[in-house]
């Protein structure tokens, strides 16, 4: 038997979520909006160094870090990130497979981790997927950016969002000072 490769269907159903989440609460709010100004998307291998390098580079801390070195960056742009980003979601690598290894590669670069955000999200699910329960994703932040890690199935990932994604916009503007 040959892997087949479907490429990546949790981001889309993740920008899917996101998007129709901010809509729902664009309609109800009548004094602001919120918006999504910047998307990023990028497949990386199962390798704990790999995930490490994006989520560092999309938070910002690669650019700090070498611009401490006076260096110039790592291979995943020309240029690094100057503004980080809000947010990082990934998707996949939250079970128990020997590959799924984004939770070890993400806690170990978080400069603090939000233990009850995907615990909440699991007790949340649950009912629905029992499955849920055995997510062992993890979530914080690093830099100035809010991570969460996604479970690699579609609706899974959207699931999670869905809980989520009200919670994430405080925590990003907690982060952000308020604004």
């Amino acid at each position: 038997r040959m892997p087949m490769n479907r490429g990546d269907l949790s981001g889309p159903a993740v920008e899917r979520t996101v998007v129709s989440i901010i809509n729902q609460m664009n309609a109800t709010f009548t004094d602001q909006t919120i918006g999504v100004t910047h998307v990023e998307k990028q497949i990386v291998a199962d390798e704990i160094l790999d995930i490490q390098e994006v989520i560092l580079h999309w938070s910002g801390k690669a650019a700090a870090a070498d611009a401490q070195k006076g260096t110039n960056g790592g291979d995943i742009s020309d240029s690094p990130a100057t503004t980080p980003f809000d947010l990082i979601f990934t998707t996949g690598g939250t079970g128990f497979a020997p590959r799924d290894i984004t939770p070890e590669a993400t806690l170990s670069i978080l400069d603090r981790e939000c233990h009850g955000l995907m615990s909440w999200a699991s007790a949340e699910l649950t009912a629905r997927q029992p499955l849920a329960t055995l997510s062992r994703a993890a979530a914080g932040v690093c830099g100035e950016t809010l991570v969460a890690n996604l479970p690699g199935n579609p609706s899974g990932a959207a699931q999670v969002v869905g809980v989520l994604f009200p919670l994430l916009l405080h925590a990003v503007r907690d982060l952000r000072g308020g604004r």
